[in-house]
């Protein structure tokens, strides 16, 4: 896919990107420099979930100059989800009101349809919620 999102990063501001252990093991066996280390890049949050560390409010990986993501190639799910997002308010899937090009995204019902089902299943292996929970599909 085309990146979208090169020279914005609106979405890599104050992130609370939740990661799998499959995020974390591609970052660190694919990031250019073979100095990187789990303790870099991730966080156990409060309630026991992997997360992606922010410094002075954005993503470790944020490139603030180019204002581009430096492991695009290599990016975790949730970025590759976005700008679709799980409201759990809604129990829906929404596009995120702060993107400035949700329009570049998803062109069509299917893709976001076939996006949004792998958004909820992320969900639940990550977030360990149980399919009978609020989450509709």
């Amino acid at each position: 896919m085309k990146n979208n999102c090169k020279d914005c990063g609106v979405c890599c501001l104050d992130t609370s990107m939740i990661l799998s252990l499959e995020d974390i093991s591609l970052i660190l066996r694919n990031y250019a420099s073979n100095k990187l280390r789990r303790e870099d890049f991730v966080f156990k949050n409060k309630n026991g979930h992997f997360q992606l560390i922010n410094i002075e409010n954005r993503c470790v990986f944020f490139d603030t100059i180019s204002k581009t993501c430096r492991i695009y190639r290599i990016r975790p799910k949730g970025c590759r989800f976005y700008p679709l997002i799980y409201d759990f308010d809604k129990e829906e899937c929404v596009f995120d009101k702060d993107c400035p090009r949700t329009h570049l995204f998803f062109q069509n019902n299917n893709d976001i349809e076939r996006v949004c089902k792998d958004i909820k299943k992320f969900l639940e292996e990550q977030l360990f919620i149980k399919r009978n929970t609020n989450i509709k599909y």
